[in-house]
């Protein structure tokens, strides 16, 4: 009976655990169920709340970016005209409308600014974009300019204010860009006639955080391509300029120390495969170069502007200069050499020509005035049997065709040699010291004409008839046996 009892105890015991682990179990799964019910409904309100956060942030960040445009737009101009004038010294007018924009970053962008130079207006801009910084919208007191870009800005520049680009690079010491876009430029005379105009596409100034002020410039001179890269090193006194233009073929470097009272340079011309350096140093009133020495060496004279030079060369090789596409006819189409306030006095001398062997010691004057490229008092050594006088010769350049329009004096040491080596009959040389005439040599057509012809100071009626037929048949005296004919029958007309 004890037995029995023990028994049954023992089986409501493990009946009593088994149901408590049965509740237990399923407690736990409504447990799980009401806390997944909880969490599904907070999940749903934070989605909810989420496009309201995000959307009061978007408001409140668009409301502190157009915060300028409820600014005063007079008060706005004159706090910016101020800025423009400390940060880069450029004085400017910002005349036209004022409009603000955020893409891609905050600026005022302003029609019709002008620009100044001690006071004299010098350009012009279609508009203006000034950008701004973002940290600080609240005051306009506390707004502060960044970057400027320039569009469409028309400058007029003359002698006194030709410095004004160097003084913007001079004054440039901060690491915000200052740029002009599709510009152009005209260069005028003290009576206000332009000189030349130079179209520049891209010109930009910054300053670089090894204290180094910066312009480069991409632009366009009597419409040949010219790249320019301009370094100021503040640190050293040094600068150093590139130019470059693919259609000349044509490098030039220049560097500068200005750490002296006397500037000294080196400027390095790359034409093609070579290379030449000039040394110079400027002091007050005027710039001295040379090159090995005597062979060239010059000076360039500031107030007045005056240029001299003295130029030695062993060869003259006149099938490379006046070639179609050289670089001296390339030059010449420019018309920059016809400059109205181009001053100069070259002296080029050649100890022979090429391909001409009886021609030496050639020496030329040539003189830029007023517009006009003159060789005088200029001359050339044919074996030592003949000098050749060249006097006011005109070098024009008619629709890119050049022409030579002069007098040439021929004055005979030897005569005798003169008519062997041309073969002229005995019959038809003549005592004679001296021949003059005037002539229009046309390089393009390789033609010459001549009048005005006289020997020993007379005209001589009988060669009339000769001059005449030789300025109709367009005579090409570049081929030396129509040359060598030429003076044959001359000299046969010649009695």
């Amino acid at each position: 009976m004890i037995k029995k009892n023990s028994f049954i105890k023992k089986f409501n015991k493990l009946l009593i655990s088994i149901n408590e682990r049965i509740e237990s179990f399923f407690n736990r799964i409504r447990f799980l169920v009401n806390l997944k019910r909880k969490r599904k409904i907070n999940l749903t309100n934070v989605d909810k709340k989420i496009p309201i956060i995000f959307g009061s942030i978007v408001i409140l960040v668009l409301s502190y970016f157009l915060i300028p445009t409820f600014y005063d737009n007079n008060l706005v101009k004159t706090k910016l005209e101020s800025q423009i004038l400390d940060k880069y010294n450029l004085q400017v007018r910002l005349e036209g409308p004022i409009r603000y924009g955020l893409f891609p970053k905050p600026h005022f962008r302003i029609k019709d600014t002008i620009l100044s130079d001690d006071g004299k207006d010098i350009a012009k801009s279609s508009y203006i974009k000034i950008f701004i910084s973002i940290k600080n919208f609240f005051g306009l007191e506390d707004i502060k300019l960044e970057d400027l870009f320039f569009d469409k800005t028309e400058f007029n520049i003359n002698y006194d204010n030709f410095k004004y680009f160097k003084k913007i690079l001079n004054s440039n010491k901060t690491d915000h860009n200052l740029k002009f876009k599709k510009s152009i430029l005209f260069y005028r005379d003290s009576d206000g006639d332009i000189i030349f105009l130079t179209s520049i596409n891209n010109l930009d100034f910054h300053f670089n955080e090894e204290f180094k002020q910066e312009l480069n410039a991409n632009l366009e001179i009597f419409n040949i391509p010219f790249k320019i890269n301009i370094t100021n090193d503040l640190l050293k006194n040094k600068t150093f300029a590139n130019i470059e233009s693919h259609k000349l073929r044509l490098n030039i470097e220049n560097y500068l120390d200005y750490s002296k009272k006397e500037s000294l340079g080196s400027l390095i011309f790359k034409i093609i495969n070579r290379s030449k350096t000039f040394n110079y140093n400027i002091s007050k009133n005027f710039l001295s170069f040379n090159l090995d020495g005597k062979k060239f060496n010059g000076n360039i004279y500031f107030k007045p502007f005056y240029f001299f030079s003295n130029l030695e060369f062993h060869q003259l090789d006149l099938s490379k200069i006046f070639e179609d596409n050289s670089i001296f006819i390339n030059f010449l189409n420019t018309e920059i050499l016809y400059n109205q306030n181009l001053n100069a006095h070259i002296n080029i001398n050649f100890n022979k020509i090429k391909d001409a062997n009886h021609l030496k010691d050639i020496s030329l004057k040539t003189f830029f005035e007023e517009g006009n490229i003159i060789i005088k008092d200029s001359t050339i050594n044919w074996k030592d049997s003949v000098l050749i006088n060249l006097n006011n010769i005109e070098l024009i350049n008619d629709n890119n065709k050049i022409k030579f329009i002069g007098s040439i004096n021929l004055e005979f040491n030897d005569v005798v040699d003169f008519y062997r080596h041309y073969q002229v009959k005995k019959a038809n040389r003549k005592k004679i010291k001296k021949i003059t005439f005037n002539f229009l040599l046309n390089l393009y057509e390789k033609e010459i004409e001549i009048d005005n012809l006289k020997i020993d100071g007379k005209n001589i009626k009988n060669l009339d008839n000769f001059i005449n037929n030789f300025n109709s048949e367009k005579v090409n005296i570049f081929n030396k046996v129509i040359f060598r004919n030429s003076i044959k029958e001359f000299f046969s007309n010649f009695n």
